[in-house]
């Protein structure tokens, strides 16, 4: 594993897709392995679920920050969470009103077996390479029990920490699919510990890539523009055929994909379609500890 630092080093001169091979194998081979680790406190970061607001599913008041994101394929719009990663989102918004994230690329789509787990976005180059203006800026990655990890989040990529020093997050993000496997993940551990079984019941809802819990700073979730995401999603990668595990197999759409523009706004003045996370096919509607509370109060 000590391979992995440099893996996670996104601003090495190697091309992004090889950085994040680690990710799609872990998603593909080890989730539950992850997923019985965190929730069984196996592992040095454990996070009680249990008590979890899960904000990222309730509707967001109207002066909740919005990032909207211009790109050649279409509009999507996420609300930022300040309050569960308040200096990564100070962070970013910076990076937003610079205008950092216009002309970024989409650099690298995870596939791994056909499945897209997401995608690696704000690139200043198509490979994924640093360029001499790219923000190496850095900080603390932010880990809160209140986000999860599911189809439309946004999450910082990370550079690992040594013995002495914390895992950091930097500009460039992912924004996550759907390849959770719900059979797999419910057969990790037994019983409720620290809230496994509404967490899994929020994955088999919404889809997500699991084994992200923990692994980077979770600051935003997509609500609205779902068919541009999916279109996104969906894109063809240059190495196409070619096998998960061939080592340089290149994970760059196949057509260039660039955010033209990305700029800030509020809940207020970007909810002309509602607040909108799709269910998968098949999943019923459950209700988070925040909408049980909501419930109540509307009742009193």
């Amino acid at each position: 594993m000590a391979g992995n630092v440099n893996m996670r080093d996104p601003y090495r001169a190697k091309k992004m897709r090889v950085y994040f091979r680690f990710s799609m194998i872990a998603v593909a081979c080890v989730v539950v392995v992850a997923i019985a680790a965190i929730m069984m406190n196996t592992g040095n970061k454990n996070i009680d679920y249990s008590q979890s607001k899960f904000v990222q599913y309730d509707t967001p008041e109207d002066s909740a920050t919005v990032a909207v994101f211009e790109t050649t394929e279409g509009t999507f719009k996420a609300v930022l969470y300040e309050s569960e990663a308040p200096e990564y989102c100070e962070y970013f918004k910076k990076l937003v009103d610079e205008g950092y994230f216009n002309d970024t690329y989409a650099c690298t789509m995870l596939r791994t077996g056909g499945v897209t787990g997401g995608f690696i976005a704000g690139s200043k180059t198509a490979d994924g390479t640093a360029a001499d203006d790219t923000n190496t800026d850095m900080v603390t990655v932010e880990i809160s029990p209140n986000m999860l990890p599911t189809k439309g989040s946004l999450g910082s990529l990370v550079r690992e920490g040594g013995r002495f020093s914390k895992p950091k997050a930097g500009s460039v993000f992912t924004v996550l699919s759907d390849v959770v496997d719900i059979e797999e993940m419910r057969s990790a551990a037994e019983g409720d510990v620290n809230g496994f079984k509404t967490v899994c019941d929020i994955f088999e809802k919404y889809g997500g890539v699991p084994n992200y819990l923990q692994m980077y700073t979770l600051f935003g979730q997509v609500y609205d523009g779902w068919e541009t995401l999916d279109k996104i999603f969906s894109t063809r990668i240059i190495d196409e055929t070619a096998p998960d595990d061939k080592e340089d197999r290149d994970l760059r759409p196949e057509h260039e994909i660039k955010f033209t523009r990305v700029y800030l706004s509020t809940y207020g003045e970007q909810k002309q379609n509602g607040f909108n996370i799709p269910l998968k096919q098949g999943s019923v509607k459950i209700s988070t500890s925040s909408e049980d509370s909501a419930s109540e109060d509307s009742k009193s």
